[in-house]
């Protein structure tokens, strides 16, 4: 097992029971698991910037500058909900060489929707509306789909629970019509655009995923691509659930990018690597061209000289 792969692994781990964890504490009772439950709802940047905690909110600032988004495919729920949902719903399919089908391409930033989206959100919490946040941030848009469609589902099983009484299970499992639908809305939306663009949602409606991706593109570690190793095979591309590997000009949107390491993963010449050394050409490409208001000057010029050796030669 390469470094990379068990990177990946590690990370898969630590979203899976940092989301089942949170799913049990949102939907049953935070008293149930009054320890690791609690921790990881404060953890979240949307409950810290609710709660005013700078602590928090400078460590993962911190963290992004030195790996990127690390955030968003470690604890987030709604980023781990994307990944299971992509893989789950639309799994890899196999062409008769037994090789990956092409299911992610590059895809340029819809900046504008991002900042809007965190505008709004912005506003919305200035202005003392509930409905947006709750819907945008990731860590409330989670909370309605435990609180309004799993919570009902443990209730029904309250027996098979050791330590949880059937009064708190009740009172969580007690929702509106509305919270419902409105649930149903958020789950079925993040299943069907993961399914079909991967991180999509991270990378265009989330305003805590905008506001890292201010940061992570200036991060010390970023995905790298070694253009004397790469040879174009598209393969990190076709797993790039942020759609943010352009490799027509090998570059990796590191203001997109969430970590996942699937594309270091797939590599077969290791030719993109996560790193801080930024690869640099030793002969440049391009020469400095000369613009179009001195060509006619230059041009001018030339015929005078031309001219002048004319008359010498003569």
């Amino acid at each position: 097992m390469t470094k990379y792969s068990f990177l990946r692994w590690l990370r898969i781990c630590i979203s899976i029971a940092a989301t089942g964890i949170l799913t049990f504490s949102l939907s049953v009772a935070a008293s149930c698991m009054p320890g690791i439950g609690k921790m990881l709802e404060t953890v979240q940047i949307g409950h810290a910037v609710i709660a005013f905690s700078m602590s928090i909110i400078i460590g993962w600032l911190l963290l992004t500058l030195a790996f990127g988004r690390i955030y968003c495919s470690s604890v987030c729920p709604i980023g781990t909900l994307q990944d299971l949902g992509s893989r789950s719903v639309r799994p890899f399919p196999l062409d008769r060489f037994g090789e990956s089908r092409r299911r992610f391409r590059y895809a340029t930033p819809q900046n504008r929707l991002r900042y809007s989206a965190l505008a709004i959100l912005v506003i919305a919490i200035i202005c003392g509306l509930t409905v947006i946040p709750s819907v945008l941030e990731p860590l409330s848009a989670y909370n309605r789909i435990c609180t309004a469609l799993i919570a009902p589902l443990i209730s029904k099983i309250a027996p098979l629970l050791p330590g949880v009484s059937h009064h708190s299970l009740t009172t969580l499992a007690a929702s509106s019509i509305s919270a419902t639908i409105l649930a149903i809305l958020i789950l079925g939306s993040v299943i069907a655009v993961s399914a079909q663009s991967g991180r999509r949602i991270c990378n265009t409606v989330c305003p805590v995923g905008t506001a890292l991706g201010f940061v992570s593109r200036f991060a010390i570690f970023q995905m790298e691509i070694d253009t004397d190793l790469c040879v174009n095979c598209g393969k990190c591309e076709n797993v790039c659930k942020g759609e943010c590997i352009n490799l027509k000009d090998h570059v990796v949107d590191g203001s997109r990018c969430v970590v996942c390491f699937d594309c270091t993963n797939v590599c077969p010449n290791s030719a993109i690597n996560f790193t801080s050394n930024r690869k640099q050409l030793s002969t440049p490409l391009m020469q400095k061209i000369i613009g179009p208001e001195r060509a006619p000057q230059a041009t001018m010029d030339c015929n005078g000289e031309c001219n002048q050796i004319k008359k010498t030669l003569k």
